[in-house]
């Protein structure tokens, strides 16, 4: 199903031992992309968010030993300690007087609210989630699979599937039917990699 090693609270109680270097490789792959796309998405420029990024890369290393999968999940934590780390970056940026930063007050007020900033990232979580699996399906499918299932998903019927790709209705349902399955796969494989 999948080449990638499964994330689990095994690998995540490796990690707290800074000197193993294996685990924390595979837990950063794991979640890096994902920290990224949420602090651009929160506002943080271009030129800061490998450095923010960082920043949110060491309070996982500082902090992953309190980490408590009774108290809340991993995602969950891991939330909070980008939010953190952002509000952070925010109020560091707009004391500058040559910042460019453009966080309007109203803006940090939000971020500072840990509950609604937790919903959205979990929001965001489950498109990310949904995204990852879809470019894992885009490897495995190519062509009219894809554009079928994709055509469904905005709505198209599939007569009208058929009409625009040349393939037979019986076609079009069969190659809807095996991508889902496919991405159902790979959003399972990746809620188990990502969500111990």
């Amino acid at each position: 199903m999948s080449d990638y090693p499964k994330t689990s609270y095994t690998l995540i109680h490796r990690a707290c031992d800074t000197s193993d270097d294996a685990a924390w490789e595979r837990l950063f792959a794991n979640y890096e992309r994902f920290i990224r796309y949420i602090l651009r998405e929160i506002g943080v420029s271009d030129n800061d968010l490998p450095d923010v990024t960082q920043q949110v890369l060491i309070g996982l290393t500082r902090s992953l030993k309190s980490y408590d999968r009774a108290k809340s999940s991993f995602r969950h934590w891991l939330s909070t300690v980008i939010r953190n780390t952002a509000v952070s970056y925010f109020r560091k940026q707009q004391s500058r007087p040559t910042s460019d930063c453009t966080l309007e007050d109203d803006s940090l007020k939000e971020l500072e609210q840990p509950a609604e900033v937790g919903q959205w990232i979990e929001r965001e979580w489950t498109t990310y989630l949904a995204n990852q699996a879809m470019a894992r399906v885009r490897k495995v499918f190519k062509g009219q699979a894809i554009q079928a299932f994709e055509m469904g998903l905005d709505g198209f019927t599939a007569a009208e599937i058929s009409e625009a790709t040349g393939l037979t209705v019986s076609s079009v349902y069969t190659l809807r039917k095996r991508v889902k399955q496919r991405l159902l796969l790979e959003v399972r494989s990746l809620t188990e990699e990502l969500e111990p």
